[in-house]
């Protein structure tokens, strides 16, 4: 991708959405990836070199509820790890489908990255081209304030149980309940992908990575009642 046109309607592409789950939408029906997309994420960073999954659209074969280590022989680890596009093959319900990573950055530190998941195998752009996406979508999210309390800030990426709204309250008690984010969703007439942007600042203010871990910490703290198992 040598064409500074395509950079530019990539930037006005991302720019042009409000929300994860948009934005993750325009990726896979703007054609912008060869047209045989099906499905976008975004995972983030956290402190604790954890890789979190923060929202999307479509199909993804990696596990929703799953937590990535940085240290971990893994897609996205790779792509942050080597600053570059990461590229595998995963089957889903039957289907081979293609997952290309790349790092979501902030200068020259990782935010987290993007996953694209293709029907079939596209051409590799250069790492030059795959680093300006990234820094892209890197300064979308800081203007969305989403990656505040992530690895952007050390001060502000500390524990904070204090800072739990109501709604991550409900969610969290739900969480214990062993709801899936299907249910808790209906539960409170919200998305799938707002439980998920809410569950991600649960983890951000308990310091933990994964919902037993929020669970257990919130018992310990007397956040959540001992009543619930």
């Amino acid at each position: 991708m040598t064409d500074l046109g395509w950079l530019q309607k990539w930037t006005e592409l991302v720019s042009s959405a409000n929300t994860v789950s948009e934005l993750c939408k325009k990726l896979v029906h703007s054609g912008v990836n060869t047209g045989n997309g099906v499905g976008s994420y975004l995972y983030l960073l956290d402190n604790r070199g954890q890789i979190v999954q923060l929202g999307g659209y479509g199909i993804n074969p990696l596990p929703a509820e799953q937590t990535f280590a940085t240290w971990e022989d893994n897609l996205l680890a790779r792509c942050i790890n080597n600053f570059g596009l990461a590229h595998e093959q995963a089957d889903h319900q039957g289907i081979n489908l293609h997952l290309y990573a790349i790092p979501i950055l902030k200068g020259d530190a990782p935010l987290g990255c993007a996953l694209f998941c293709q029907k079939e195998k596209v051409a590799e752009y250069p790492r030059e081209a795959n680093l300006a996406m990234g820094q892209v979508l890197g300064l979308w999210l800081n203007s969305t304030g989403l990656t505040n309390g992530f690895n952007v800030s050390p001060k502000n990426g500390e524990a904070s149980p204090d800072s739990l709204t109501e709604r991550q309250l409900r969610i969290l008690e739900a969480m214990s309940l062993g709801k899936t984010n299907a249910e808790i969703a209906q539960d409170m007439i919200l998305s799938e992908s707002s439980i998920r942007q809410e569950t991600v600042k649960i983890y951000r203010a308990l310091g933990v990575g994964s919902r037993a871990e929020a669970v257990k910490r919130a018992l310990h703290l007397g956040i959540l009642s001992a009543k619930v198992s």
